[in-house]
């Protein structure tokens, strides 16, 4: 196996999962501006945007708190570093899923419903997703390793 494959295996799902949103944003967009469809749900508008927002809300402290037990659990071992960056990419893994749910759901309710807030939701959960891409500068800090040692994985 050759250096840096687990980093960069886990840089490619962080990658192809935020592409996957992106994508998805676009076309449903383009759907409905391009008017090739019509939303179909419009009066469940309040009812989406309440759930859309709890989801959210739910979604990004979730993630959060569960990063935080894993990141303290690959601190605390006495392993070494191939376990800790497991116990941190399993964190990861589990963080972004608590977005990227939201964020797809908050893009299929702006294609049934036709409403841009929806989108605008997305937008900012997708945001915060890129801003969460691994680096090796961050595994080193959090886990507490150097750069070199992280490079090494």
């Amino acid at each position: 196996m050759n250096k840096g494959n687990d980093l960069r295996a886990m840089n490619l799902m962080h990658k192809a999962m935020l592409a996957g949103q992106i994508l998805f944003a676009a076309i449903c967009f383009y759907m409905l501006y391009s008017k090739a469809m019509v939303p179909s749900l419009q009066d469940m508008d309040k009812i989406f945007q309440v759930i859309a927002i709890a989801l959210s809300a739910a979604g990004f402290f979730a993630g959060n708190f569960l990063f935080k037990k894993k990141l303290s659990q690959a601190r605390e071992i006495s392993a070494g570093l191939k376990e800790k960056f497991a116990l941190y990419r399993s964190g990861c893994v589990m963080q972004w899923a608590f977005l990227e749910g939201p964020g797809i759901f908050s893009i299929v309710c702006f294609f049934l419903t036709g409403n841009y807030a929806f989108i605008a939701l997305a937008a900012v959960l997708i945001l915060l997703f890129a801003i969460l891409a691994p680096s090796k500068l961050k595994i080193a800090l959090l886990l507490g390793v150097s750069e070199a040692e992280v490079s090494e994985l």
